[in-house]
């Protein structure tokens, strides 16, 4: 027996129900005692029975954070973590933080100004840029918080947070290794901004580190700046291909903005993963379907949120200490690379 049977039993919402149980003032006196006589009835007890009992203080609230509304990785672990924690008896409180570039100290202390103010039991925080925010913020987290994909201080306060990432810079080298071995010398990026530090950056980054170190500088122009919107990609790098019709293969940092990369070679009178090949990082299910399928390295969404929703549970009941995971992306070959036709 847990609160969505109790709603069910009483034909309300199991919100309705965590709000008798918190005695919140805004529930007719019919529906509280309705649902009081269900919870008697049914010998219903919360996980925490002191607090039940004096129905003051709130049941258990988890955070979920979002930095950046496009990401579709981070909104799927995200549903898919709001069901499972709700199934543990946890009032879920979620909200999409957008990335501005504001001090990321300010922001780190609204972090915790919200976590303070609601009274959260747990926080996961997905994405955003924390690298220079000082440890003693970190050392202020009043309740376990697990970052996810988020760049965080080198060695710092590491005790106090736990943190899942996956190999951004390696798997990004790997992308452009892999067109290089295809054959590859003139490449074209597709990135959000130069200036992003989240790990978009850090992608960005590994780019041009593996040009360099081949000796394909002359590559590091070919650069298209889109913030992975779509409607931008397509006609900016159609424009680019065109002008530049010496690139044979498009290195996405994203999965998401891949579709319109495909439509742009297109665009351009050359077939795409024929003329042009194509490669992307992130993993996303639709691309399977484009044609042709977009080669991709796929980070391992059920493996992370499996993880993420372990630890956070064990750190709440004082079973597990904090931790720093990272995972490897999975390499799927697909259509759209094949070797450079020389």
């Amino acid at each position: 027996m847990n609160i969505r049977d109790i709603a069910r039993l009483a034909n309300v919402t199991p919100g309705t129900v965590s709000k008798v149980l918190n005695n919140y003032p805004d529930i007719s006196e019919a529906t509280r005692q309705n649902i009081l006589k269900i919870i008697e009835e049914n010998q219903y007890t919360p996980r925490n029975s002191a607090r039940f009992l004096k129905l003051t203080t709130q049941i258990p609230q988890i955070g979920l954070a979002m930095e950046g509304i496009c990401d579709w990785l981070h909104q799927s672990m995200a549903r898919a973590l709001s069901i499972r924690f709700h199934n543990a008896d946890y009032t879920i409180m979620s909200f999409n933080d957008n990335y501005y570039s504001q001090d990321k100290t300010e922001k780190f202390q609204e972090l915790l100004a919200y976590i303070n103010g609601h009274d959260l039991t747990g926080m996961v925080y997905f994405g955003g840029d924390f690298r220079n925010v000082p440890a003693k913020y970190f050392q202020s987290l009043p309740c376990p918080v697990i970052f996810v994909n988020t760049v965080l201080p080198d060695q710092i306060g590491t005790e106090t947070y736990s943190s899942v990432q996956v190999d951004h810079y390696g798997t990004a080298a790997k992308q452009m290794e892999y067109l290089i071995s295809r054959g590859h010398r003139n490449i074209c990026m597709l990135i959000s901004s130069k200036v992003d530090t989240s790990v978009y950056g850090i992608r960005w980054n590994a780019y041009q580190d593996v040009l360099r170190l081949r000796g394909l500088e002359h590559n590091l122009p070919h650069v298209i700046e889109s913030h992975y919107i779509c409607s931008t990609v397509c006609p900016v790098l159609t424009e680019y291909l065109t002008l530049h019709p010496e690139i044979t293969a498009v290195c996405s940092a994203v999965d998401v903005a891949t579709p319109a990369a495909v439509r742009a070679v297109t665009n351009t009178g050359r077939t795409p993963g024929k003329d042009v090949a194509i490669i992307s990082f992130d993993g996303m299910e639709a691309l399977q379907y484009c044609i042709p399928s977009i080669t991709t390295f796929v980070q391992p969404e059920a493996e992370m949120t499996n993880y993420v929703y372990d630890l956070l549970l064990g750190l709440i009941d004082g079973k597990r200490q904090h931790l720093h995971i990272t995972f490897q992306a999975k390499f799927q070959e697909n259509e759209s690379c094949p070797p450079l036709q020389l």
